[in-house]
């Protein structure tokens, strides 16, 4: 009896035991579960009112053109009433006859080593809702398609655009064009312009800054190419099938704000996680790459843990024939074969990371007011190596460096210009070139932040940087919504403040 009793009680123990097992087994699932899936669900709910771009590529590398068929199903996210959408056709600013270059004097030379060649987009076709219409392209760089509607587009209600064409790589070391490594496909297909105040806005793409502008979207790409050919893109290459000599990929991107992609016969691959994301480094001729791989790893780690999760299962970095130092895009930015000295590098390649927060997921209008995204980001990229003094980068002397250059670069102007325009919100092509444009956003806005720093103090600060996320997270942001903000989580009145600065009053001899 007291045999089948201790017999019965270790039963009841041991299913005691397996029960808690399996409850405890099932919330740890749960948990990693919802900490995957948590990434993943904020892009499913974002991803459900924008426009979406389904894309049919095909490139020949021996006549450097891709054939482009796309699907627009787009979302009027307006509050008016729209008769027709335009589009931004990029690749026109590369054509021989383009009144506004994308490449300045200063670095004509470099951008295009074999001599001036020329690219361009050209629309065969376009249909709204299979119905052909006529083609309308606008003068004077034909940077834009007008695509008139069957009728009227009331607000969130959608429509199937179909346009088809031809894109003509130019040789030209850029965002869009081939050098002797890369093909770089960035803004090279037809993208909707965002509508804001009254009208589509349409500026020109010129050589100063990243001259685009755009809304969220959803991609869905498949992309035809050589077979020797290695394909670093935006988004996840879910799919890879053989045809021939040729290899189709599949690309699906939700919640993005453009789509590029790099081919090349030449790249290397290497990946490691950064959380759930997935790091891949493209590269060629690259003694550090482990290196510049975990420099990668790291940024996308410490900007996650200031400013708020990288909910993307993706991100590239890819080593590229670029006259600058790199180019940000979603989930994939170019740095530059150039770039040699290896701390150079790693910076270029924090800094890009930092634009998949302050360009990707909170937009802003680089046209207009570069210095928001780009002044943050140069400052981000300070930020990050307060987080990591592994690094070996002295914070304070990179700042005394650059407030000595920009006085010095400002000093040089009023002596040859007689004056010295430091206003920071302005349209880029209104920049007297290159250098002004880097000085009075990339400069003088890490300077701003960096008093904005020191006088709400880094708690404050960083809390602000995330409230600012937060709030525009998917959208595009406004110097408005910085400044709401920071007002918010300072409480206190920041206009002056920010309106000193950004307007040019502020006397910087006085600052530090």
């Amino acid at each position: 009896m007291n045999n089948k009793n201790n017999s019965y009680l270790e039963i009841k123990r041991k299913k005691r035991v397996l029960t808690i097992f399996l409850l405890l087994s099932l919330i740890l699932v749960l948990v990693f579960s919802c900490f995957a899936g948590c990434k993943s669900n904020s892009l499913n709910k974002n991803s459900k009112n924008l426009t979406n771009y389904s894309l049919s590529l095909s490139f020949d590398d021996n006549t450097k053109t891709l054939q482009g068929t796309q699907t627009v199903n787009y979302i009027n996210s307006t509050q008016v009433v729209l008769k027709e959408v335009w589009f931004h056709l990029y690749p026109n600013a590369f054509s021989e006859t383009a009144k506004i270059k994308p490449v300045s004097n200063l670095y004509k030379d470099k951008a295009y080593p074999n001599g001036e060649d020329f690219g361009r987009i050209t629309i065969n076709k376009v249909a709204v809702e299979n119905k052909e219409k006529e083609i309308i392209i606008k003068e004077p760089d034909n940077e834009v398609l007008v695509v008139k509607l069957n009728e009227d587009l009331y607000p969130d209600d959608r429509v199937n655009i179909n346009i088809e064409y031809n894109v003509l790589l130019p040789n030209c070391l850029h965002r869009f064009g081939y050098g002797d490594n890369t093909y770089n496909f960035g803004n090279f297909y037809p993208i909707a312009c965002v509508y804001e105040n009254g009208s589509f806005k349409t500026d020109a793409y010129g050589s100063n800054g990243d001259p685009f502008y755009s809304e969220m979207a959803n991609y869905d790409v498949n992309i035809t190419y050589d077979k020797d050919f290695t394909l670093a893109s935006t988004g996840e290459q879910k799919n890879t099938i053989n045809l021939e000599n040729k290899k189709q990929t599949n690309i699906k991107a939700s919640v993005v704000r453009d789509f590029a992609f790099v081919l090349s016969k030449k790249f290397n691959v290497i990946s490691k996680k950064a959380g759930n994301t997935t790091v891949s480094y493209y590269y060629y001729e690259d003694k550090n790459a482990e290196k510049s791989l975990q420099c990668a790893v790291d940024s996308i780690n410490t900007f996650n843990s200031l400013f708020g999760n990288y909910p993307y299962s993706t991100y590239s970095v890819a080593k590229t024939n670029f006259i600058h130092g790199g180019m940000e895009y979603p989930n994939l930015v170019f740095i530059s074969d150039s770039v040699t000295n290896i701390e150079d590098y790693l910076n270029v390649i924090v800094h890009e990371t930092a634009h998949q927060w302050w360009y990707n997921m909170v937009g802003s209008n680089a046209c207009e007011y570069a210095w928001l995204d780009e002044g943050l980001t140069e400052y981000s990229t300070l930020m990050f190596y307060k987080k990591n003094p592994s690094y070996n980068i002295n914070v304070k002397e990179s700042l005394n460096s650059s407030l000595s250059s920009y006085l010095l670069f400002s000093e040089i102007c009023t002596s040859v210009y007689g004056s010295f325009d430091s206003t920071m919100t302005k349209n880029v092509n209104t920049f007297k070139g290159d250098m002004e444009y880097v000085y009075v956003t990339y400069v003088k806005g890490v300077l701003f932040f960096d008093n904005l720093n020191e006088m709400v103090g880094d708690k404050k600060f960083e809390k602000s940087l995330k409230y600012y996320f937060e709030e525009n997270r998917y959208k595009n942001a406004t110097p408005a919504n910085m400044i709401s903000a920071f007002e918010k989580i300072c409480k206190r009145n920041l206009e002056n403040f920010f309106d000193s600065w950004i307007n040019g009053k502020v006397v910087l001899q006085n600052y530090k």
